[in-house]
């Protein structure tokens, strides 16, 4: 005789790094640094989600049922044209919000996952290109270079190509660390995005073709005293400078202090440096600079996240009496210390 449980989903999703310099709008990395979202069967109306939020990262967050999670998870079941179901939903906060490491990111990609998951127990699963497609269409702005990384992980290029999204995943080296230097202020990036020009001359373009070349060279031959040249831009971090003057001086110091690059995050306000030793010495010069400025923030050290986001726990739609609830646990990945591992 066979018991029917509730549906239940976790999935962790990481934090991501875009930009990284020169590929504006193209490049991304995964970071071990996770949102993490359960999602669970409750409730009578699925147009009105119990919504938890836990840390005070996610305070602010919106509870109802324009939640970017809950639309993400959504979003899902009408594109396969399935009801969906009334849940809880409870999502533990690690990523600051407007800070450059792809928050919204991880609501869009974890609330598709977690609904993929789902509809993998009616076998109604859809592919991680369809994914990544409705992504792109929900987060703001339209761009993948936050989304395609927190689904895929590691290092990831994008680009669009007869009206579809192509993303390439490359393992991002073990050896270089991500130091993440974020101030107490965010950078709101339809601001930012507005301080960009309409055209650019041709020598700043040729410039950052340039760059990008020469970063993805240097990070797959091991030539990493050639990241501090290639992660040089002229297309966005120069006009984004307006609303945070200090960042040169913070990027210069993590490069004094051994870092082999440094950059604006996304579109800020964080800065991440690429580094492969002294990392508290990069991230100490870069706060105390930071606050010589003026400027107080919070650091961090984090490693490449090679995954991107994953389901770490799922209960079975159905199980026997005589059989434990255990049974329909799956954990598919122990994560590891998402701070620290210096």
């Amino acid at each position: 005789m066979a018991l029917v449980l509730p549906v239940s989903v976790t999935v962790l999703t990481p934090a991501t790094s875009a930009n990284l310099g020169p590929g504006f709008d193209s490049l991304g990395l995964a970071l071990q640094l996770y949102n993490r979202f359960e999602v669970e069967e409750a409730g009578s109306d699925p147009l009105q989600p119990t919504i938890e939020i836990r840390g005070s990262l996610g305070e602010g967050l919106s509870t109802g049922p324009d939640n970017l999670f809950f639309r993400s998870f959504s979003r899902l079941f009408e594109h396969v044209h399935l009801p969906l179901p009334a849940v809880r939903i409870r999502m533990t906060i690690n990523i600051p919000h407007g800070c450059g490491l792809g928050s919204s990111a991880t609501a869009v990609v974890g609330g598709l996952v977690a609904a993929n998951e789902w509809l993998r127990l009616q076998q109604a699963s859809v592919s991680q290109d369809v994914l990544l497609e409705l992504a792109v269409e929900i987060e703001a702005g339209n761009h993948p270079d936050n989304v395609a990384p927190a689904l895929l992980g590691g290092l990831v290029a994008t680009t669009h190509l007869d009206g579809k999204i192509h993303a390439i995943k490359t393992p991002f080296p073990d050896v270089l660390k991500a130091v993440i230097f974020t101030p107490s202020f965010p950078m709101d990036t339809v601001a930012g995005r507005k301080l960009l020009p309409a055209s650019y001359p041709k020598a700043d373009v040729t410039f950052n073709t340039g760059r990008v070349a020469l970063l993805l060279t240097a990070l797959q031959t091991g030539r990493y005293e050639l990241i501090g040249e290639a992660m040089q831009d002229r297309l966005h971090q120069p006009y984004r400078q307006v609303l945070f003057p200090a960042m040169p001086e913070i990027i210069q110091a993590a490069v004094n202090a051994g870092a082999h690059g440094a950059c604006l995050s996304g579109g800020g306000s964080s800065l991440i440096a690429l580094a492969s030793s002294r990392f508290h010495d990069v991230l100490n010069a870069m706060q105390s600079t930071a606050r010589e400025a003026g400027v107080q923030g919070t650091g961090m050290v984090l490693r490449a996240d090679q995954n991107g986001a994953r389901v770490i726990k799922t209960s079975r739609s159905r199980i026997r009496k005589e059989v434990s609830a255990r049974h329909g646990d799956q954990f598919y990945w122990s994560p590891a210390r998402s701070r620290g591992g210096f």
